[in-house]
């Protein structure tokens, strides 16, 4: 990985005159005629975690992962374009309001492309490849970042370039997980999914730990259930209004239990995690949940159910379709729902990684109605296999 500051460039041994100005230091004894010399830039651009790719249930290869810049000068800067590259092929440009729409300052869900002085930003990308890749992906991505500075900056002729050229990333070679579905039946909607939309809470999602980040969410999916274009009965303030509390959770696949947790309390119908009084350290936050190790590095996980309802322990062997639990509203769970997803590791906030469904019809897509939890479902069905759903996809799983 290459990266790109005004900090890390090149330095030498000279004083810079102006003593209230320390970052001048690093550019005394940069001279046009330096022949190897590195323009210099006032950003920094690096991958957060693991660029990986899924094939999604809209037939094309989505490649998603999130770059973080920072701003290491004197003065605020303005990101114009950013452009990501196969090679000398372009697949995907972000600009205007579209870069803004994927940007947002870390632990902030307000859109910008402004970043204050010493400051970072993270920039959702999600590449989709044209049709002609196939279920394949490019080995490496390169970017080409251009920004603006304000011409009054302190030391702005310090600046030599304001293109970032890099960085440089490699993306994984492994295949999205196969696996059975966790619910059967039809209507089930992904709530909160990959890949392309910014304001998914799942996609949004960046954690640091233990001085790297992790995206635990990005491929994770929460599902809900919508009937005849609604999710819940009467008003939807008890959880009983949802007719899909209750129901059965599969294993998506054979293994062994690693974590089973049971006797977390539910929480209300539009609880937020503000008002959630059952949340006391990371651990609560999946509720009654099982862990599930169903290869080396692989986990599935299963979050939110009902207290008492989870039907296996940990050390148990497991096979694909048994019924591990019933579908509830503990933990940080605003709504009734299933939290399910495929991490590298047994921890809920591990790397989420790609999955594949074996086969599944996509009844629709879903879009907001008129009155709170109704959907319009809109699109022509269609058969997906080997693929993940994507957000605001309907999904039929079939008996």
């Amino acid at each position: 990985m290459r990266t790109h500051t005004l900090l890390a460039q090149r330095r030498f041994g000279c004083r810079s005159a102006a003593s209230a100005l320390v970052l001048a230091v690093a550019f005394c004894a940069l001279t046009a005629g330096s022949v190897d010399a590195v323009p210099t830039t006032a950003l920094t651009v690096q991958v957060a975690t693991q660029a990986r790719a899924v094939h999604g249930s809209d037939g094309r290869v989505h490649v998603d992962y999130d770059l973080i810049t920072t701003n290491g000068f004197t003065a605020p800067v303005t990101l114009d374009s950013i452009e990501v590259r196969d090679g000398k092929k372009v697949v995907l440009t972000l600009s205007g309001k579209a870069l803004e729409a994927h940007t947002f300052q870390l632990v902030s869900t307000t859109p910008t492309v402004n970043i204050p002085a010493s400051a970072a930003v993270n920039t959702l990308v999600d590449v989709v490849l044209p049709r002609s890749y196939g279920r394949s992906w490019p080995k490496q991505l390169t970017h080409e970042i251009r920004y603006t500075l304000p011409s009054d900056a302190p030391i702005r002729t310090a600046i030599g370039s304001t293109i970032v050229h890099g960085p440089t990333i490699q993306t994984s070679r492994e295949t999205p997980i196969r696996i059975s579905p966790p619910l059967r039946g039809s209507g089930w909607m992904d709530a909160n999914g990959c890949c392309g939309d910014p304001t998914s809470a799942h996609r949004m999602l960046l954690l640091p730990s233990n001085g790297a980040f992790q995206t635990p969410e990005i491929f994770a999916i929460d599902w809900i259930r919508e009937t005849n274009g609604s999710i819940f009965t009467g008003d939807g303030s008890k959880l009983s209004d949802s007719p899909y509390y209750g129901t059965p959770i599969h294993a998506v696949a054979n293994g062994i239990v690693v974590s089973a947790i049971n006797n977390r309390p539910e929480v209300p119908p539009n609880t937020s995690t503000a008002q959630n009084q059952t949340l006391h350290n990371p651990a609560d936050y999946s509720g009654n949940s099982v862990i599930e190790r169903i290869g080396p590095d692989q986990y599935a996980t299963y979050a939110h159910m009902q207290p008492g309802s989870v039907r296996v322990k940990a050390g148990q062997r497991v096979k694909a379709g048994q019924v591990i639990g019933l579908l509830g509203n503990s933990g940080n769970s605003t709504f009734p729902h299933l939290h399910f997803g495929l991490v590298n590791r047994p921890d809920f906030f591990s790397d989420s990684v790609p999955l594949a469904f074996s086969s599944f019809t996509v009844e629709g897509t879903a879009s907001e109605g008129s009155k709170p939890g109704t959907f319009k479902i809109t699109g022509k069905p269609h058969r997906a296999t080997q693929a993940e759903p994507l957000i605001a996809d309907v999904i039929n799983f079939g008996g």
